[in-house]
């Protein structure tokens, strides 16, 4: 999503325009799509961008806030007592038949899935053992599937929440 900011001078035929990519953070009391009533609304939240404060407000009733990313600033939010480095990336993810596929969306979809790999997100472990378990069942359970904490059984329903 962006946001294009232009800015108007009169009696002028140009103008200049700026334009701003966002993203929406959802803060919820547990994973779930926008709109199935997770959302924590009224909480108090403040962006900065290159430590300047761009942006202040309250979560909406789903708990969303627009976070404005602007080229090469480091973007952080403020929300809980608690900050976050908000970034977006256009690379798609892996596999879904791969465990760090599987991760990935998992991540994407609002599970926690442990804090392993370089990054400490918990998504770039290609280790097989099975740490994100609990956030499997936690899909399942909330996508009526089989509780069997099998990761091989989330593959579809990964593919259509969050994307072959």
């Amino acid at each position: 999503m962006s946001l294009v900011a232009a800015r108007i001078v009169p009696d002028f035929d140009v103008h200049n325009a700026v334009n701003v990519r966002t993203v929406d953070v959802y803060i919820q009391v547990s994973p779930g799509a926008p709109g199935d009533e997770r959302g924590v609304e009224n909480l108090k939240y403040e962006v900065l961008s290159n430590d300047q404060v761009i942006q202040t407000g309250l979560t909406d009733k789903e708990g969303k806030i627009q976070v404005f990313l602007f080229p090469e600033a480091r973007t952080i939010l403020k929300v809980l007592g608690t900050e976050y480095e908000i970034s977006i990336t256009d690379a798609a993810f892996s596999n879904v038949n791969t465990t760090k596929g599987k991760k990935e969306r998992l991540r994407y979809l609002g599970y926690q899935i442990g804090h392993d790999g370089a990054n400490r997100n918990g998504v770039d472990d290609e280790d097989e053992r099975y740490e994100y378990e609990r956030s499997i069942l936690d899909f399942q359970a909330a996508h009526g599937l089989d509780l069997d904490s099998d990761p091989s059984s989330i593959e579809a329903e990964l593919r259509n929440q969050a994307g072959g």
